[in-house]
């Protein structure tokens, strides 16, 4: 059986962390601002939670989602009125257990998970192109700014799921398939999720684009 850990953690409204993501957040609650200063002091990790509204109540007010990520402080900067500014790395998915406690900060119990093995090969070899491609097209305006994010997604073509999270983390904005993403252990299944998200945002692009053409010509 997997040991639980206790880990604090920020829930945030619509915002969906996945492990590989790179995630920028100001620190201005006192609460937060307590916890940034003992994670910085410590292991320099927290979890962003979801904010489960289905399960809100008058004494529950921060109910988070089944899923979390715990991430790792890797980037800090103290402002003069003593907020901060920090990148918060996802470093892996955890399935929550409970909340530990509320004051003077939140704090989960969670149980870390693992992918589940590949089970098609091919398949897999097949969405990793797709999700290659996809994302060199979104990020081809960027010219040389996008080449360290390619160069991040393409080291991890052999890691179907870590690429799945790296791609969606920068890719994909919609939470409710992110929150899907995260809660899906089939590596799998998850690079084709992303892969088809891609897809569906790159028909909509082109979809968009045509529209606007056509309101150009209607003004004419």
């Amino acid at each position: 059986m997997v040991p639980t850990v206790v880990v604090p953690v920020m829930t945030l409204g619509n915002c969906v962390f996945l492990p590989q993501q790179l995630l920028p957040l100001r620190i201005f609650e006192p609460r937060y601002r307590k916890m940034l200063k003992e994670a910085l002091a410590g292991n320099r990790m927290f979890a962003i939670s979801q904010l489960d509204e289905d399960s809100l109540t008058p004494d529950n007010d921060e109910p988070p989602c089944p899923f979390t990520c715990v991430g790792r402080i890797v980037g800090h900067v103290e402002l003069e009125d003593g907020t901060s500014h920090i990148i918060l790395e996802g470093l892996r998915r955890a399935k929550v257990i409970k909340v530990k406690r509320k004051t003077p900060y939140p704090q989960l119990e969670i149980v870390p998970v693992v992918d589940e093995p590949v089970a098609e090969n091919n398949l897999c070899v097949r969405e990793i192109a797709r999700v290659l491609a996809y994302a060199e097209k979104f990020t081809s305006e960027l010219g040389e700014e996008a080449e360290p994010l390619l160069q991040r997604l393409r080291g991890l073509a052999n890691q179907p799921g870590v690429l799945a999270d790296a791609a969606a983390g920068h890719l994909v904005a919609d939470p409710l398939v992110r929150r899907k993403l995260l809660e899906c252990l089939s590596q799998d299944q998850r690079i084709k999720a992303v892969a088809d998200e891609l897809a569906r945002l790159e028909a909509q692009r082109k979809l968009d684009e045509q529209g606007g053409d056509e309101q150009a010509r209607g003004l004419n």
